[in-house]
């Protein structure tokens, strides 16, 4: 009930003084559920997004609409949080601690507040999430075959379909989860596992595979959207001087609108979305065409400059872990909270950045025996640790930019697993204090 009050409470004071708000991307959603909602359906579509958050968009209708129903999924996850923390730990005080702070989380909280798909795609990982702890720590009698454990293997499925259309960074969750199931959940029968494995792995195995279908079949691009040869370029934008010869009128052409963003902005990142265009101009291709083209020319400066990227991808995995916010505290009329608002986002992000960096720290000491020991790592523990590395190393493959942001529907779950390891530490250390002697406590 405390955990209820205070996430509606905040939910409350979000929506009363903070105004719905738009990032970059936000029109790029728009524009699929404009077309969707004026029963023009795809044929103006772009590939520019896959169609999860824009439908989300297009059901919603108004942004005042879209913010209120963000919040109240929002509170749904808090609630998620509190289950999952309760089922893997058998702590109510810590299930109410993971669900406070999920809820306090002002960068989580602002995203609901802000026309991008962020708290969607938290909410529905959260639901994958909950329905994964729930077999297998809710599923352990000795009738698995009951008709719950299907229907919430349905569930599951049909909310890992959802998730990788809303966020395609996560369509690995579904065939991940599914691996787990099949090979890791202990205590049930082969035919179980698997029946209940392709149950949750095949609404999302079918939908992405019509997806890309569709992306191919209407672009002649390989993939879930449009623009990954922009998403290349990305990389490559701070070495194009070394692109080939062959290329130079596009290479001299985007070396000087790179000059120019990095004049006005001090950044060279996401040059390509001011070039395009210019390039579409000079080189009379279009939108898809100029794409291909310049996926082509990073995949060249790749290949030939290996060490260069690699080192974009080492920096872009670090940014990942910086606790990316966005919001617009000059909208909040009220000063005074205004400045507070920014105090709290401040040390909240510092914080949270610390609990990172115990994450990769105590990854690292999960090669020893002893730490995994003193950590108590079971199968929900495994799959969340294993779930955010592989996101971390996906997303800088993907994108170089806005690296920061892509942690942000797991964040929670980062916080839930760093909170584990260090109540299982003290428990450790508590029971080895208990059974010392009175001669080793005094040594």
């Amino acid at each position: 009930m405390l955990v209820l009050v205070v996430s509606v409470l905040a939910r409350a004071g979000l929506l009363l003084t903070y105004p719905p708000a738009e990032g970059n991307d936000t029109p790029t959603y728009q524009h699929l559920a404009n077309s969707l909602r004026n029963n023009q359906g795809f044929e103006r579509y772009n590939g520019t997004r896959t169609p999860g958050y824009p439908l989300f968009l297009m059901l919603t209708g108004t942004p005042a609409v879209t913010s209120l129903v963000q919040t109240g999924l929002g509170l749904l996850t808090t609630l998620l949080v509190f289950y999952i923390t309760w089922l893997v730990s058998q702590r109510s005080w810590l299930a109410g601690l993971m669900a406070l702070a999920h809820t306090l989380n002002l960068g989580q909280l602002f995203f609901e507040g802000t026309l991008l798909s962020e708290a969607v795609a938290t909410f529905l990982l959260f639901v994958c999430l909950a329905g994964l702890a729930k077999l297998w720590y809710g599923s352990t009698g000795e009738q698995p075959q009951k008709l719950t454990t299907w229907w919430l293997a349905a569930v599951l499925g049909l909310a890992a379909a959802s998730l990788a259309l809303t966020r395609p960074l996560f369509a690995f969750i579904p065939f991940w989860g599914a691996f787990f199931l099949l090979f890791f959940w202990r205590g049930q029968a082969v035919k179980i596992r698997l029946l209940v494995a392709l149950v949750c792995v095949l609404p999302a195995l079918v939908t992405l595979l019509l997806w890309v279908n569709f992306i191919y079949t209407r672009f002649h691009i390989l993939g879930m959207d449009s623009i990954g040869g922009y998403h290349l370029v990305n990389h490559t934008t701070s070495f194009f001087e070394l692109a080939p010869e062959e290329f130079a009128p596009i290479r001299d052409t985007f070396l000087t609108i790179r000059a120019q963003r990095v004049a006005r902005t001090g950044s060279s990142i996401n040059t390509i979305w001011d070039a395009i265009p210019t390039l579409m101009d000079q080189t009379k291709l279009n939108y898809y065409a100029l794409g291909r083209q310049m996926g082509k020319i990073s995949s060249r400066l790749i290949s030939e400059h290996p060490w260069l990227y690699m080192q974009k991808l080492a920096l872009g995995w670090w940014w990942f872990w910086r606790v990316g916010v966005l919001w617009f505290p000059d909208t909040i009329s009220n000063t005074t909270l205004s400045a507070v608002a920014k105090t709290l986002m401040l040390l909240e992000r510092v914080a949270l950045f610390g609990i990172n960096l115990l994450f990769l720290g105590g990854s690292l000491g999960l090669l020893w025996p002893k730490i995994r020991a003193w950590f108590k790592m079971d199968l929900f523990a495994w799959f969340a640790l294993s779930a955010v590395w592989m996101t971390s190393i996906l997303q800088t493959l993907a994108e170089h930019g806005d690296n920061p942001r892509f942690l942000a529907p797991l964040q929670s779950l980062v916080v839930i697993v760093v909170a584990c390891w260090l109540v299982n530490i003290f428990a450790a250390w508590k029971g080895t204090s208990r059974t010392r002697t009175p001669q080793q406590e005094e040594a």
